[in-house]
């Protein structure tokens, strides 16, 4: 509660500090006005009022095609690769149980992109509407894959080794719309609201292959299974208003 309360405190001297010096550089209509041929960079605002990315986006920016109209996107790259020793609980001897060493990776990755025409319905002054839409792509991917050797308590006993794999991949493509507004502090920070609403189109593809190994000649293994799924449809998703800023360059 009290580094919730100190952020608040933070940002309204910050907030004050900023509008103290938009104002003392002067601000006319000229100043703040939307200008072709400007860069802006994007941020989002979270809670606790802590910055994002745009969109989620790792990278996202507008340009100012005229003062009535722009072009904003913003990219995401991420991805990750995981591996090391892990650990089951199984048989481990003729009687016994215990810990049964073992490994495991992951990997995943995602590339997502989205890219808006907005339309300024009131360029002059310092607050300023807007309305735009765009398409929207994305991609992402995940591999997992685990290895580990037990004791099966027979007649005989047997050593075996569990090797699973398993693949997932999300595809979607869509268009995104968006209402908000823009209010100019100074000549170089505007605040931004905006409401989001998107339609796409997905696939998702996933397969798991299962392969069993005993350590002995026995009839029917090795034994390997596998099996895969598929799905696709349309997802309609609203991300309600969301808050942020554009730092002009």
């Amino acid at each position: 509660m009290f580094i919730r309360k100190f952020r608040i405190l933070v940002f309204i001297a910050a907030t004050v500090a900023l509008t103290y010096s938009c104002t003392a550089q002067g601000q006319t209509r000229d100043s703040v006005s939307l200008k072709a041929g400007s860069w802006a960079l994007q941020f989002g605002i979270a809670q606790n009022f802590t910055l994002t990315s745009f969109q989620g986006s790792t990278i996202g920016a507008k340009y100012q095609i005229s003062e009535n109209n722009a072009i904003r996107g913003g990219i995401t790259i991420n991805g990750s690769n995981n591996s090391g020793p892990d650990s089951y609980s199984g048989s481990v001897g003729d009687s016994s149980l215990g810990t049964i060493p073992g490994s495991a990776s992951t990997k995943s990755g995602n590339v997502s992109f989205v890219l808006q025409y907005l339309w300024y319905m009131n360029p002059e002054g310092h607050v300023h509407l807007y309305a735009g839409a765009g398409p929207i792509f994305s991609y992402s991917y995940c591999n997992y894959y685990d290895n580990y050797s037990y004791y099966y308590n027979g007649n005989p006993g047997y050593w075996g080794t569990n090797i699973r794999t398993e693949q997932s991949t999300t595809r979607s493509v869509g268009v995104s719309a968006v209402l908000g507004v823009e209010w100019f502090a100074c000549s170089w920070l505007s605040l931004r609201a905006d409401y989001n609403e998107n339609i796409q189109y997905q696939w998702y593809s996933s397969s798991t292959v299962y392969n069993y190994i005993e350590s002995i000649s026995s009839p029917g293994y090795p034994l390997n299974k596998s099996n895969s799924a598929s799905t696709k449809g349309w997802t309609l998703a609203s991300s309600g208003v969301s808050f942020g800023l554009n730092i002009y360059l």
